[in-house]
């Protein structure tokens, strides 16, 4: 039977899903032969391995079964697309295989590393997805040869199977480099910077909707600063729509997907009231909360007196708590809250809770989270003499956040479209007078991942490859 590459990987696919549907326990190797059979597929009965009745030719180098495969993902790994290796060694009894880069650096893999990224066709797929069942894998295997295939890619063969050809790109392998340098340039690529500037970063409308460098401009204001003012876009309702998608989806929420923020008779939201907004993330009782948030004014007439917006960046505010209040630092580390929205009088009744510290950190102690929302914080459940810490550590948080001395003010005029994270800024806004006129934004959001994700694909595609910086998701990188 003849099956192209796609087709192949495709009823790879679908015999592992049989398998583990029909729970083929890893002695039942009749089985196993028999499901493979079935699709067109053949066993290699002592290491467990799928393998094609059409493999690749084998004329073809390793570097052009990758290249034909799609996984010689170049623009992927943009910044370790040049890496060259020096010298290939195996070391600790072969446990770990070394490789010296041309730039002097050294990097180590260990054999079960190399094993879980192995890229032959047995165990990853074109979609780039690995299929290696652990289940089945010798973990005391260690790598008896390794060696380079021209100057592009790994060969390795492990010391319990040596049918088993081992293929890495190169770019991969520098780039998910795990010694202490990798991990500390990593570190220091993924750092936020915080800006003392009172100024927002602008792009205009025309240059997003025009071109991707345009847009890239704007993603790398998002990324870096954690906020951007769009200029001169339409006035029209629900061009926002058109704008943000340039980015990703709309995400939805409790408020659907475009919201109006506009005093509202009978509102389910205080923002479409017009009092005063405290400092505040959207919906922090949600699991992931909103990521990007965009406000795009399409009225605000000259008469109405208030309703200017202002930002202060959240993990600026959080890293000067830890320098000055290193205790009540602690404490909201330690101390979880419950965030809640409780609200049965509307269409959509909604009652949602989520506890979370106001602050995250990984396992370096690195901040990674920040959460803040005076207005969305529920009553304590945590131990009797936790209560008042955390109310004496909220308390140095909360002033020092209102009095953040950098902090971005703004007055909307039509035509503007205000964007941030909303991971990483809180957005409040003054009180303003109803009846002096009109005020009206709609707004939306957008997933705080699929940002980061286009944010990556853009700095590979058409900047530097550089990667991007945290943005507030819990990632612990």
């Amino acid at each position: 039977m003849s099956y192209c590459r796609t087709q192949h990987c495709s009823t790879m696919y679908r015999a592992v899903l049989r398998l583990c549907r029909k729970q083929v326990l890893p002695n039942s190797i009749q089985r196993w032969n028999q499901e493979c059979r079935l699709l067109g597929l053949s066993v290699d009965s002592s290491s467990k391995r799928l393998a094609s009745n059409t493999a690749t030719s084998p004329s073809k180098s390793s570097y052009e079964s990758l290249v034909e495969r799609k996984l010689f993902l170049k623009t992927a790994f943009a910044r370790s697309a040049t890496a060259k290796v020096a010298a290939v060694t195996t070391v600790d009894g072969g446990k770990n295989v070394e490789i010296k880069w041309d730039d002097g650096s050294i990097s180590k893999y260990h054999s079960m590393w190399l094993r879980q990224s192995c890229h032959c066709p047995s165990c990853r797929l074109s979609t780039n997805q690995p299929i290696v069942n652990f289940m089945d894998v010798n973990i005391d295997a260690t790598v008896s040869d390794a060696r380079l295939d021209g100057d592009k890619v790994l060969k390795v063969i492990w010391s319990d199977d040596k049918n088993h050809m081992g293929l890495f790109p190169v770019p991969f392998l520098k780039h998910y480099s795990y010694s202490d340098k990798s991990l500390t340039e990593i570190k220091n690529q993924r750092k936020m910077v915080f800006s003392s500037e009172a100024q927002i970063p602008e792009v205009a409308y025309s240059d997003v909707m025009g071109s991707d460098t345009g847009l890239f401009q704007w993603l790398n204001h998002l990324n870096k600063y954690g906020i951007c003012l769009v200029k001169n876009v339409p006035t029209q309702e629900m061009t926002i729509k058109k704008v943000v998608e340039r980015i990703a989806p709309i995400q939805s929420s409790v408020y659907g997907e475009i919201f109006d923020v506009k005093d509202t008779p009978q509102p389910i939201n205080f923002a479409y009231t017009p009092v005063r907004l405290e400092l505040h993330m959207d919906q922090p009782m949600y699991e992931s909360p909103p990521g990007l948030q965009f406000l795009h004014c399409l009225r605000f007439d000259k008469q109405v007196t208030g309703g200017k917006n202002f930002f202060v960046d959240l993990f600026h505010v959080a890293h000067r708590l830890r320098e000055e209040y290193p205790k009540e630092f602690q404490d909201l580390v330690r101390i979880p809250v419950n965030w809640e929205t409780v609200h049965y009088d509307r269409d959509f009744p909604v009652h949602m809770s989520y506890q979370r510290p106001h602050i995250s950190l990984n396992s370096d102690g690195e901040i990674v989270g920040v959460t803040w929302h005076p207005g969305l914080g529920g009553p304590l459940l945590v131990k009797e003499e936790d209560v008042e810490p955390y109310f004496r550590a909220y308390k140095v948080m909360a002033t020092l956040l209102n009095n953040f001395p950098s902090q971005y003010r703004h007055r909307m005029q039509e035509g503007d479209m205000i964007s941030f994270n909303n991971r990483r800024v809180l957005h409040g806004r003054e009180s303003y007078n109803p009846h002096d006129g009109i005020r009206h934004y709609q707004g939306c959001y957008v997933q705080i991942d699929e940002f980061k994700s286009q944010v990556q694909v853009f700095s590979n595609k058409i900047g530097d490859g550089k990667l991007a910086t945290r943005v507030g998701n819990l990632d612990l990188q």
